[in-house]
């Protein structure tokens, strides 16, 4: 089953249909742990104040009883997007999830019949809570750091790592510049720039990745149960597979 997808460049935007209504376009996104829709618009399309176990039509592919969160997702108004909802883990849970950034295509396989291209690289992932976590390298300053990385195509960077491990890791200081940019869920975040030399992935290397931590140790920022999150400046480079019911994602450099 294949959904053909449109690059802003940075995130995957599809048009998806919940209950036969007119379709909006939604993010697809491995870092969200629930899909979620905007309030404005499930009032516009009298979809009841709880969008539960709903049937959703994403392309011309059918996923039944679907549920979303309503959200405020004021933040792509902001940006002058037509972005109106997120379609986040349920997807990947239920299907193996291709994504081809070259082509824009993404395609759904059944788990039992899926096999990965004999020149592809398996790669293992773990999890926090429900969303995809993978081991990478980063070298700062000559030095080699592990890095726990979430995978996440709801986000256009490269690397952005959690406060603490930032400051563990002496990445960040005081007195540090920071910028500020929007995240799907929560708005405005503060970030600091870091320069890193080099990424590594697998057998792939990406040289000075464009990399920022969380200004701040709030929400998501605080977290230590991963170092911070892979996003589509990365993953784009790459045909990606998310596998999880074998806990693994394929890569095809492209």
């Amino acid at each position: 089953m294949e959904i053909p997808f449109r690059w802003t460049p940075g995130q995957i935007e599809v048009q998806v249909s919940i209950e036969g209504k007119p379709p909006i376009w939604c993010i697809v996104d491995s870092g969200a742990e629930f899909s979620m829709l905007d309030k404005e618009v499930a009032k516009a399309l009298k979809l009841g104040p709880a969008v539960e176990n709903v049937s959703v039509r994403i392309g011309s592919v059918a996923l039944p009883r679907q549920d979303f969160r309503l959200w405020a997702l004021d933040n792509f108004r902001r940006q002058k997007r037509d972005i109106r909802g997120v379609i986040g883990c349920e997807l990947f849970e239920r299907y193996v999830v291709t994504i081809d950034f070259q082509k824009r295509l993404i395609t759904l396989h059944e788990p039992a019949t899926y096999r990965p291209p004999a020149s592809a690289r398996q790669l293992p992932i773990t999890f926090d809570g429900r969303l995809p976590v993978i081991r990478t390298t980063l070298t700062v300053h000559g030095k080699r750091i592990p890095a726990r990385l979430m995978i996440d195509t709801g986000a256009s960077q490269a690397v952005i790592l959690r406060h603490p491990f930032a400051t563990a890791k002496r990445l960040v200081g005081d007195h540090d510049r920071t910028t500020t940019s929007e995240t799907v869920a929560t708005g405005g975040r503060s970030f600091i720039p870091i320069a890193v030399d080099q990424l590594d992935l697998d057998r792939w290397s990406f040289k000075s990745p464009k990399t920022s931590a969380y200004g701040t140790p709030a929400g998501a920022g605080g977290g230590t149960s991963t170092d911070g999150l892979l996003g589509n400046d990365i993953l784009q480079h790459f045909r990606v597979t998310f596998d999880y019911s074998r806990r693994r994602v394929v890569l095809e450099r492209l």
